[in-house]
C-alpha cells in the first residue's frame, strides 16, 4: 500500500473511531480529519442535529459526501468518517447504501471497519448532545448499517477484545504488511 493513500475509519457511533483515528495519526505522522466535524465547520458551527433540523437528512447526507469528495483525495490523512458515511437516502427517505460514497472510498481510500458487537455500540451510542437522538430503533438502524460497513471495508479491526492502543497497532501492522 502506497504511504501517502488516505485511511478511512468507518464503523457505527461509539465504535471508537475518532479516538482511534487521533492515537493513529499520531503514530504515524498523518493529518486527522473528521467528516463529521467539517461538515458542521462548513455548516459555520452547527452540531449535526442542527443541520438535520434546518435541511433534513437528505441536506446532511450530501454535505457528506462533498466532504467526502475533498477529503478521500487528500494524500495522506487519517479520515474519521461519521457513523452514517456508508448511507444514502432513497426517493422515499429510507436507508440506502451510498454507492457514491462507496466508489470514492474505493477509489481513494484504505477503509478500516471499526467493528464492535451490537451491544457495545447499543450502550455507548445514545447519549450525545451534538448528534441527532437515537431512538429505540437504533438496533434496527445497526442491524441494516453493520453488513454495509463490511462491505466497504478492505479490513476489519475486531475491537471487542483490544483497547485503542492495541487497535492501533493492528492497523500499523497491517499497513506495514500491506506496503
Amino acid at each position: 500500500m502506497s504511504g501517502t493513500k488516505t485511511i478511512a475509519l468507518i464503523g457505527g457511533r461509539g465504535a471508537g473511531k475518532s479516538k482511534i483515528s487521533r492515537k493513529l495519526g499520531k503514530r504515524l505522522g498523518r493529518l486527522v480529519l473528521s467528516t463529521d466535524a467539517l461538515i458542521g465547520y462548513e455548516a459555520g458551527g452547527l452540531t449535526t442535529a442542527s443541520i438535520v433540523e434546518r435541511e433534513g437528512w437528505q441536506g446532511f447526507r450530501d454535505r457528506e459526501y462533498n466532504i467526502l469528495a475533498r477529503c478521500a483525495t487528500m494524500p495522506g490523512i487519517v479520515l474519521d468518517c461519521g457513523g452514517g458515511m456508508p448511507v444514502d437516502l432513497s426517493d422515499n427517505g429510507e436507508e440506502i447504501f451510498s454507492e457514491r460514497k462507496a466508489q470514492l472510498l474505493r477509489e481513494h481510500t484504505f477503509v478500516i471497519y471499526i467493528k464492535r458487537n451490537m451491544d457495545w455500540l447499543l450502550s455507548r451510542g445514545l447519549a450525545d448532545a451534538n448528534r441527532p437522538g437515537l431512538s429505540a430503533d437504533y438496533r434496527a438502524l445497526l442491524e441494516r448499517r453493520l453488513p454495509w460497513y463490511e462491505r466497504l471495508a478492505d479490513t476489519v479491526l475486531e475491537m471487542d477484545n483490544l483497547s485503542v492502543p492495541q487497535g492501533v497497532e493492528w492497523i500499523v501492522t497491517r499497513l506495514a504488511n500491506r506496503a
